[in-house]
């Protein structure tokens, strides 16, 4: 879904709004860094061509297995991926390696294991850093940096709009990759409970969040177009959410009023999409889920 980042950061460029501070969390913090390197369109096409290489699986970022999502989740082991491929990518494609080299001053965020806090990094090495915020539990194992342990930055919050004000900040532009619309229209299986369940607790703390912006700070939220139906490793699509969310989010600046969102690109090659698309998701929710309750009780 990080593609869908491009297509709203290529509207704002050509609606020339310039960032004074960029902040990332989880796929938005490689997303945020590659840009804050280049805030200009050479840096969306930058992106662009990194989110193409991985619609054409190269690299490869989450091998696909013959064997479903749910019984990969029960082995043992941490995570389902190694982040190492996704570091080299990093180290390949991103024009900067350190904080201090880019363009536009950015930060982002990951959670500290140990306290069950944000932590912010807006110095030293770019990528432990982005590969601390991007530890999505399970799929990625947690990312030592220092003494510390971290997971993926969105653990504790939906979006982090209060640390951009904190920073000064008067308007931002959200570009958020989730989808907070309705997902379960009938509960007829202890599965669609659970949906139901996730979607509002996101719902809520995505309300909250932005509910704790203050009054005087004007908020733009980007749309992202679509509504896709896809593997949480399926990267074939990108392209294409690139461009809904470009078209969305360009009629957004332009008129003020977003497009409704359509249904967007499944996942093909399963003879069952949407159950399999969405056991995958569950089995990523539950997981990140478990992390934050261990982590919480920890920290108690």
């Amino acid at each position: 879904m990080g593609a869908v980042q491009v297509g709203m950061l290529r509207a704002l460029v050509e609606a020339d709004i310039q960032p004074d501070i960029i902040l990332g969390c989880s796929v938005g913090a490689v997303n945020g860094a590659g840009f804050a390197a280049e805030p200009n369109a050479d840096g969306v096409a930058r992106l662009s061509r990194i989110w193409g290489r991985l619609s054409d699986g190269e690299p490869d970022l989450m091998p696909s297995r013959f064997v479903h999502v749910a019984a990969q989740m029960a082995r043992k082991g941490e995570a389902l991926h190694d982040p190492e491929t996704l570091a080299g990518l990093l180290e390949e494609e991103l024009a900067v390696t350190r904080f201090e080299e880019l363009a536009v001053p950015f930060s982002c965020v990951a959670t500290d294991v140990a306290s069950a806090e944000e932590h912010w990094f807006e110095s030293g090495a770019l990528i432990p850093a982005l590969l601390a915020s991007a530890a999505l539990p399970a799929v990625y194992p947690a990312k030592r940096v220092g003494s510390r342990e971290f997971i993926d930055g969105g653990v504790l919050r939906e979006i982090h709009a209060h640390q951009a004000v904190l920073a000064g900040a008067t308007e931002l532009f959200i570009l958020h990759v989730g989808h907070l619309h309705d997902r379960i229209a009938e509960v007829t299986r202890p599965f669609d409970a659970a949906t139901r369940a996730y979607w509002l607790a996101r719902k809520y703390r995505m309300a909250d969040d932005l509910k704790r912006i203050p009054d005087w700070c004007q908020v733009h939220h980007l749309s992202a177009g679509c509504s896709p139906r896809l593997r949480f490793d399926d990267f074939s699509r990108g392209r294409e959410l690139e461009q809904y969310a470009y078209e969305a989010s360009a009629q957004l600046l332009r008129t003020g009023i977003a497009p409704p969102l359509v249904p967007g690109p499944y996942s093909k090659d399963n003879p069952n999409e949407e159950d399999i698309a969405d056991d995958a998701v569950m089995d990523g929710i539950a997981s990140r889920l478990s992390e934050s309750r261990r982590i919480f009780r920890r920290a108690q």
